[in-house]
């Protein structure tokens, strides 16, 4: 046997439920911590068609925050700045870069706050882990909830109720 099974009568079940919800936290960070090699990792030029090049530009400038506007994308954006990074998007796609490259260079050119999705590292880990913390939390305080709501509507004794 690989697993040991847990009496339910030794360990409440709100204390079972809460090693479930623990091992699935650190489950889902290690696979959110592992990255798969790909084949945009290996760094030989691309050659892209005409409509794959237009198709992956338009890509990337959705994906990336115009450095101007608030709350738009480069590909929503008319900015003077917006539309040199979208002409840059394509010069890099003529060039063979691969998607990950391009974002890459605008990371490093712009910050990570160019892309509307954070990437998983150490100085975004609370992007990621706050909001994680907090749907854990409401759902202890909701099993507790309920847990204490069942314990108060426990029949009782009614012989002194009439006394």
């Amino acid at each position: 046997m690989i697993f040991p099974t847990v009496n339910s009568s030794r360990l409440g079940s709100l204390s079972h439920l809460s090693h479930i919800l623990i091992s699935l936290i650190i489950s889902v960070l290690i696979a959110i911590s592992v990255k798969p090699a790909s084949a945009e990792d290996i760094t030989m030029p691309n050659e892209y068609s005409a409509s794959e090049k237009r198709a992956l530009g338009f890509e990337i400038a959705q994906e990336l925050r115009c450095p101007i506007s608030d709350n738009r994308s480069l590909f929503d954006s008319q900015t003077q700045i917006a539309n040199e990074l979208k002409g840059h998007i394509f010069q890099k796609l003529d060039e063979g870069q691969s998607k990950q490259q391009i974002i890459d260079f605008m990371v490093a050119r712009f910050g990570e706050r160019i892309r509307y999705t954070p990437s998983f590292h150490s100085g975004t880990l609370a992007l990621w882990v706050i909001p994680l913390g907090l749907i854990l939390l409401a759902a202890f305080g909701g099993i507790a909830w309920i847990k204490k709501q069942q314990a108060d509507s426990a029949p009782q004794s009614y012989e002194n109720y009439y006394e």
